[in-house]
């Protein structure tokens, strides 16, 4: 029987420490909050305190398995393959990916694009005001309901934020499954043309940094960035040196072709820049990478 673990990584600790160091037998990662502009705001933390929230994938079940069916679902599938793919994408005598490593490459970024928290919490934002919005129109109309997708919500004795509450809870494991259901079409989609480049930064410029919310997504065709949308770019830094792109533009002969793009000069800072404003941009409460990675952002930043 499994042990019911009730501190749930969005983002895997096995990602996260290629971003952190070893310290008495365990990791390590430098942390900025995101709202914070001042170098001192810096902290240190052990990679098992950042990035997780409690009972986040636990499930309804009678047991400890049937809790953690979803938990179990991510680490078999996808965690526990993460550092075999990674040593591939960063092997620069790694040319070929086999099918099997084709679609485990997709399938870990697309459920990493999916199983963040970031999404909840912006769902959330925008059913509250969806809720306040009813609310004050049954205050002003004197109802003690209002009816959302024919079916009949009571706000009889309940304060806003008591309605707030109970459909944040009532709806959370409807949304994780909904968002790792979604996930699974988007790889099945992104499978057919996704080719596969990484950048690496090859002179001494700052690194990459990484986020509670580490896969960002860019579209020169499309105005409104939709995630489902099969013909986006996604990147997620590997570590401090290594940036990795599911290029929507490849075919059946060339697809499982590593693209290899070692920058320096201009470009290096180029690339870093970027990828680290999109960190920023997409985090929801940190940034996480290298102290000096960390610093070089602020000072790049103040300069935006």
């Amino acid at each position: 029987m499994k042990e019911l673990t009730r501190r749930q990584h969005f983002v895997p600790r096995t990602y996260l420490k290629n971003f952190g160091y070893s310290k008495k037998k365990d990791i390590y990662s430098n942390v900025l909050p995101k709202d914070s502009d001042d170098e001192n705001s810096i902290f240190e933390s052990n990679i098992i305190n950042i990035c997780l929230e409690k009972d986040l994938y636990t499930l309804p079940g009678k047991t400890a398995d049937e809790k953690m069916l979803l938990e179990t679902f991510y680490n078999e599938n996808y965690e526990t393959h993460y550092q075999r793919i990674y040593e591939i994408l960063t092997d620069p005598e790694k040319e070929i990916l086999t099918e099997k490593e084709h679609k485990l490459v997709i399938s870990t970024v697309v459920t990493m694009l999916y199983r963040t928290k970031k999404w909840i919490t912006d769902f959330n934002h925008f059913f509250d005001r969806v809720l306040e919005a009813a609310y004050i129109k049954c205050e002003q109309s004197q109802k003690d309901y209002f009816t959302f997708e024919e079916t009949k919500i009571s706000v009889k004795g309940k304060s806003l934020e008591e309605l707030q509450n109970g459909f944040r809870n009532d709806n959370k494991q409807l949304q994780i499954l909904t968002m790792l259901e979604t996930a699974l079409k988007l790889i099945d989609l992104r499978l057919v043309n996704d080719g596969i480049m990484v950048s690496k930064l090859e002179d001494n410029s700052a690194g990459f940094i990484s986020s509670d919310n580490p896969v960002s997504i860019s579209n020169n065709y499309s105005v409104h960035l939709a995630p489902f949308n099969p013909t986006n770019v996604l990147k997620i830094p590997l570590d401090s040196n290594h940036l990795l792109h599911l290029m929507p533009y490849a075919n059946e002969s060339n697809k499982k072709i590593i693209i290899r793009n070692n920058m320096t000069d201009v470009l290096s800072y180029t690339q870093n820049l970027t990828s680290n404003y999109e960190q920023f941009q997409n985090a929801e409460r940190f940034l996480v990478g290298n102290e000096n990675s960390l610093k070089s952002f602020l000072k790049q930043k103040k300069m935006m």
